[in-house]
């Protein structure tokens, strides 16, 4: 962020999307940002925004918002047909405008269509509807959904290459990815059912509790809307001292599924579940001090909660703690700690793993054995080893993981801890491509337009890629109709 401003940007909003506001702020200020994205931030600074709601000043309206609005790098407009109609809005962005700030202006589209042809749907004010080729940052929900228009906004605050963000959010999604392993499914259709409420019916029966619990958890894991019922059942299972109920409902009031969203009940729950030795809710507890979900941030007890997990064989706890042992969050900074952390999560037997925790645990697993490659390249904790990178990185992609085909194709590419192989790295940028990847769908169409290992038409992979997200592939259409 620029220095001379106090807030990386101002939300302004109808108050009729308050709800969007709340939740664009929250997301914001508690979005952790990459060391390497930090830029002139002291460690541990957070992006900070104002909102009227909780921010403003009592020194009267127009000063003070006249003020903060000065003192913000960016204004971010929450464009709907309600936004497009308040006159307060619309006063804001004409300030902006007026400071020739025109481009450090981001609408944020949750509703209706920018200069539309009809009146109900418009979502810009009138100060940005008059703007002539007006060529804004905008990001539309309705287009790439809430997670991209997220990190969109993010990487426009942080003037960051988009693709590159989403990348660190795939890792960021496994590095602190929750136990959510799904129960195995034996009980299915209108038996499943039955089952389900002969449990509800049959609870104050202890004899029968957890057997009758674990039949209609499997029941509940095969449900794709949580209801209000299945939240008692769960609360009566949970205060008898199931830590598997008390797990579930801790996913229930993060999502706010079947509930309303509560981090306080999360955290409660998680620590319940946690002394109780569940491991699943020893990685939630850990995230909730971690995040300051529901609770204090506390990075030295979410460090505690990642290594008891760690001791008991969970692939995400050792995957946590090396994290803090890297970057020195509840601790030193200690290299050699987390390299070996990362190791140890690398080799993790999975077969020792309990079904219900396979999923969550080959992810970790996965991304434990993608920071054991970086070690190995960057000389994290260890000698630097080309070889072993590469080692590294190949078995990742052979576990299917779409980051480690990638990423080997590069190393193929490059001859990075191997001997330089055309062939090879087509065939991995080509496996990360259809696996979904859309910056291997990229490298895919240039290996194709460059003959690089390979000849067929490029078009359809850059297509693919910038439908992924990938801005050089734009350019390289761009290019190619050309």
């Amino acid at each position: 962020m620029n220095n001379d401003y106090t807030f990386d940007a101002f939300i302004s909003y109808s108050h009729q999307d308050m709800d969007w506001g709340k939740w664009l702020q929250r997301k914001l200020e508690t979005f952790r940002i990459p060391n390497d994205m930090k830029g002139d931030r002291s460690k541990g600074q957070k992006l900070r925004i104002f909102r009227d709601q909780t921010d403003l000043a009592g020194t009267g309206l127009e000063e003070s918002l006249r003020k903060n609005l000065d003192a913000s790098e960016y204004l971010i407009v929450i464009c709907s047909p309600q936004s497009a109609a308040s006159p307060w809005v619309n006063e804001e962005v004409e300030y902006f405008i007026s400071k020739g700030r025109v481009d450090k202006i981001i609408p944020f589209i949750v509703d209706g269509e920018p200069k539309s042809d009809d009146p109900a749907l418009e979502c810009f004010p009138p100060a940005l509807r008059n703007i002539e080729d007006y060529n804004h940052l905008g990001v539309n929900i309705q287009e790439i959904g809430r997670n991209k228009v997220f990190l969109k906004t993010v990487s426009i605050l942080l003037d960051v290459r988009f693709g590159r963000l989403v990348d660190r959010e795939k890792q960021r999604r496994l590095r602190t990815a929750l136990v959510t392993g799904i129960v195995s499914a034996v009980i299915v259709g209108t038996g499943g059912t039955l089952l389900w409420r002969n449990a509800i019916i049959s609870r104050e029966n202890r004899e029968l509790n957890y057997d009758i619990y674990g039949a209609a958890m499997m029941s509940l894991s095969q449900k794709d809307v949580i209801e209000p019922e299945d939240i008692e059942f769960l609360k009566a299972s949970a205060e008898e001292g199931n830590s598997r109920a008390m797990f579930y409902l801790c996913d229930c009031y993060k999502n706010g599924w079947g509930v309303e969203q509560d981090f306080e009940q999360e955290f409660y729950w998680s620590q319940k579940g946690a002394e109780l030795g569940d491991v699943g809710c020893m990685i939630v507890l850990a995230n909730c001090y971690f995040t300051g979900e529901g609770t204090k941030q506390d990075y030295k007890e979410a460090l505690l909660w990642n290594l008891n997990a760690s001791e008991e064989g969970s692939p995400s706890g050792l995957l946590n703690a090396a994290i803090a042992y890297e970057d020195g969050y509840g601790t030193e900074a200690d290299p050699e700690r987390a390299f070996e952390l990362y190791k140890e999560c690398a080799e993790a037997d999975l077969d020792k793993i309990s079904n219900e925790y396979k999923d969550s645990a080959e992810e970790s697993r996965n991304l434990g054995i993608y920071n054991l490659a970086r070690c190995y390249v960057s000389g994290v904790g260890t000698e630097k080893d080309d070889s072993k990178a590469f080692e590294s990185m190949h078995k990742l992609a052979e576990t299917g993981n779409t980051y480690g085909m990638y990423n080997l194709g590069l190393l193929y590419q490059s001859g990075f801890g191997t001997k330089e192989d055309p062939e090879s790295a087509y065939y991995w940028f080509r496996k990360a491509a259809e696996a979904g990847d859309a910056d291997g769908a990229y490298m895919t169409g240039w290996c194709i337009e460059n003959q690089y290992g390979v000849t067929e038409p490029a078009v359809e992979w850059y297509e693919k890629a910038a439908e992924g997200g990938n801005e050089q592939a734009a350019e390289a259409l761009e290019r190619l109709n050309k």
